[in-house]
Parts: C-alpha cells; structure tokens; sequence
C-alpha cells in the first residue's frame, strides 16, 4: 500500500467556464507530471501559455505569472493597434479584471 508521501499525480485537467462576460469564456488548466524531467508541467491551452515547478502549486504559480504577463502585452498591443485579431484577447481582457486573488481562485480550483 503507497504512503501519503508516495501518491503521485500524473495528470488532471480541470475546465472551468465564465459566464460573467459577454461571450462565455472556457478555461483549460491541465497540470501533468513530467517524469524525465522531475517537474509538473501547468497549461492554459486557451492563453497558450505555461509554467513548471517541483510541485503541482508551484507549476500553477509560474502559470498565474506567464498568464498575466501575456494578458498585459495582448491587451497593450491591442489597445496601440486596432487590428489585432488574437483570439486569446477576451481571455486577456477578463483576466486583467480579475484581482490576483481570484486569478488564484481560477487557478486553484484545478
């Protein structure tokens, strides 16, 4: 029988929809272990962005980093230029509302 210290994650994936927003917004957050390399890879397929760590909370804290960061270029760029046509800029645009308590909470809940 395995030990509390030796269960191991391999993979979850969590969607989560906004319905607070104009047009519904999914978010995909798959955490997954990546053996060869000891770390836990954290996705946000819709934002194409993602972070690793030690642990799975770690991997999640360099994804809310990599999340915001890229919202805030999109939405910079897209206020500087009209046409912009990402398709992540709703995505930017409702998570650049959110304070970094609930972008924790989105998050989280994975």
């Amino acid at each position: 029988m395995a030990t509390a210290a030796e269960v191991l994650t391999l993979s979850k994936t969590v969607v989560q929809q906004v319905r607070s927003v104009e047009t519904p917004l999914t978010f995909t957050i798959t955490v997954e272990w990546v053996p060869e390399d000891g770390i836990y890879l954290a996705k946000c397929s819709e934002m194409q962005a993602i972070g690793w760590g030690q642990t799975i909370e770690e991997a999640l804290d360099e994804l809310a980093d990599e999340l915001w960061d890229f919202a805030n270029v999109l939405v910079e760029t897209a206020e500087k230029n009209a046409n912009v046509r990402d398709p992540s800029l709703p995505y930017a645009r409702f998570l650049l509302s959110l304070s970094s308590e609930k972008l924790d909470k989105l998050l989280r809940d994975c």
